[in-house]
């Protein structure tokens, strides 16, 4: 009787926790869902935002997003916020607007130079964008970028993200910014935004314009695409190939490596930054001999410069965009970690740039005392 009412109980309990595994009910079948992978915000006349949504549509053969034959579909839609014209886009659509898969965020310079805060913060309450999500800046109208279709050939969001990837079109002077990078400097008091500007190209749909640099969340300056490659020198984020010209001469960089020293003296940061670049000489203009020792000066003064005025300008504007008050986080008590954009523009910084040349190449000289046609007559 015991073991009846044992085998009983037992089976209950199976059964109760049968329970939770009754299934994904809630789940919304692929083909009832629009995968938006490009999602753009900007600003309108009437102090409303507009969003515009890019959906791929692999294998439509109807008319869509206003053209016969596109392979994807883009909306465009105004609220009073993103979320509520997310909401009124769901009211016109018969499938499930899912935000997972974004590739890429762009957002209306004019926004930013507001305040990125109230227009991206949803994407963190959300949960359902992807945190690796590209950021961008666009400067001027984004229709034309959502309405045509990539000359090369890649999928809605795709095309973005191989631009500024290292492994495809990424270069030194295209800084990448995701979105967790954006809201972890937002939120640190002793770092600053730096994110890519882009602008409308009647060929590429948009070409890099520059880097626009935060004091919280608002723009507030902008840096030259050259003048980025000094904060991805700084930041150690410099990438391969990123070639620089000096004395009518190329050469490539080959890998790069900063070391920063920090310290306080008198209530003052005291910043030394030592770089060292290895490069490879690409070409010298006219067969001009190469002097290794004045090539490397001449790149060192040239880049060391350009840094002077890029520390001054931000040290300026007190954003601190090379994270370098991070470096002082042992060095100061968190009280006055909120007083470091004051601190980083009273802050003496040394930059000093250390250049390697390898393999300069063969040097060919021509003399011109030598005419090859002339000595066959001779002959």
């Amino acid at each position: 009787m015991k073991t009846r009412l044992h085998r009983m109980l037992l089976l209950g309990c199976l059964l109760v926790l049968t329970l939770p595994l009754s299934g994904c009910w809630d789940v919304k079948d692929i083909d009832n869902r629009l995968l938006v992978t490009v999602l753009g915000i900007e600003q309108t006349s009437e102090e409303k935002v507009r969003i515009w949504v890019r959906i791929p549509l692999p294998r439509s053969n109807e008319s869509a997003g206003g053209g016969k034959g596109k392979e994807y579909l883009t909306i465009n839609q105004i609220g009073e916020t993103v979320v509520d014209a997310l909401d009124n886009v769901r009211m016109k659509l018969s499938k499930s607007l899912d935000l997972s898969q974004i590739r890429t965020i762009f957002l209306d310079r004019r926004l930013a130079e507001k305040g990125f805060l109230p227009h991206l913060e949803f994407s963190i309450r959300d949960r359902t964008l992807p945190l690796d999500t590209l950021v961008a800046l666009i400067s001027g109208d984004m229709e034309t970028m959502f309405d045509k279709p990539y000359p090369t050939g890649e999928l809605s969001g795709i095309n973005t993200k191989l631009f500024f990837e290292p492994y495809a079109g990424g270069t030194a002077q295209k800084n990448l910014t995701n979105l967790w990078e954006v809201f972890r400097r937002y939120f640190n008091p002793l770092e600053e935004n730096l994110v890519p500007v882009l602008a409308q190209d009647p060929v590429t749909l948009f070409k890099l314009q520059g880097s626009g640099y935060f004091r919280g969340d608002r723009m507030i300056g902008m840096l030259s695409p050259e003048e980025t490659l000094i904060y991805e020198i700084v930041t150690n984020k410099m990438v391969p190939f990123e070639i620089e010209t000096a004395q009518k001469m190329n050469v490539k960089i080959l890998k790069s490596k900063a070391h920063v020293h920090a310290e306080v003296k008198g209530n003052k940061p005291v910043i030394r930054i030592r770089a060292k670049l290895t490069m490879t000489l690409m070409d010298s203009a006219s067969g001009e001999r190469i002097d290794p020792l004045s090539l490397q000066a001449s790149i060192n003064r040239l880049l060391e410069e350009r840094a002077a005025r890029v520390f001054q300008r931000t040290q300026k504007e007190q954003s601190d965009i090379f994270q370098l008050g991070n470096h002082f986080r042992s060095l100061l008590p968190a009280s006055k970690y909120d007083q470091w954009p004051e601190l980083y523009r009273q802050a003496s910084i040394d930059f000093k740039l250390e250049s390697r040349l390898e393999n300069t190449g063969l040097q060919i000289m021509r003399t011109p005392s030598i005419n090859p046609s002339t000595e066959e007559n001779k002959r």
